[in-house]
């Protein structure tokens, strides 16, 4: 029985090893194609309008566009489309183009052109006397909505989050406009905004 033994030992070993050489079953193969490309995350720029008395998140498919173009758009206004679904902008071209655009760790600092001179709030004119003569009925200014500000507030925070993987409601904004010593600084969730 130990000779018998002896010599089915070598058969198994060889049968093992030929199973193993032979791949298991797989037969061999050319390049095969993966297929498309996967569809997952792509970057897109959320820009802030204004609807009704919110702010309203925008999404456009461009791929994170440095901080001050982000801006750009956002001063650019609403397309068509979005006018046509009632999205407006309260920024003024020019006035409140920003200059110069800083970022840090959870930090953008936004410099401002200098306002005009009806923008600097202070205490209005005293005329000088003079014989009484009728005054005319002026209507008060309504006070400017500070949406304008949470358009850049927001739409700033939402672009360096987006770089730095952080909360948006996490950055500062500060708004510095030329001329004028007093700085805002905002964070995007003291601002009212609509349903993202």
């Amino acid at each position: 029985m130990t000779i018998a033994r002896a010599c089915r030992a070598p058969v198994v070993l060889a049968l093992m090893l030929a199973s193993l050489a032979a791949g298991c079953g797989i037969t061999p193969t050319g390049v095969r194609d993966g297929g498309a490309p996967a569809v997952g995350f792509r970057p897109s720029t959320r820009l802030y309008f204004v609807s009704g008395a919110r702010l309203q998140a925008v999404i456009r498919p461009i791929p994170w566009p440095p901080l001050k173009e982000t801006l750009n758009l956002l001063m650019d206004g609403p397309s068509a489309a979005e006018r046509g679904r009632g999205l407006r902008s309260e920024l003024r071209p020019g006035a409140e183009t920003p200059i110069k655009v800083t970022s840090g760790q959870a930090k953008v600092r936004i410099s401002l052109p200098r306002p005009e001179p009806a923008e600097i709030s202070g205490p209005a004119p005293v005329p000088a006397p003079g014989p009484a003569r009728p005054v005319p009925m002026q209507a008060s200014p309504v006070p400017r909505s500070t949406l304008w500000m949470g358009q850049l507030t927001c739409t700033a925070a939402s672009a360096l989050a987006a770089r730095t993987n952080i909360d948006p409601d996490a950055v500062t904004v500060t708004i510095q406009q030329a001329g004028v010593a007093r700085t805002e600084s905002f964070r995007c969730s003291e601002f009212p905004r609509g349903s993202e």
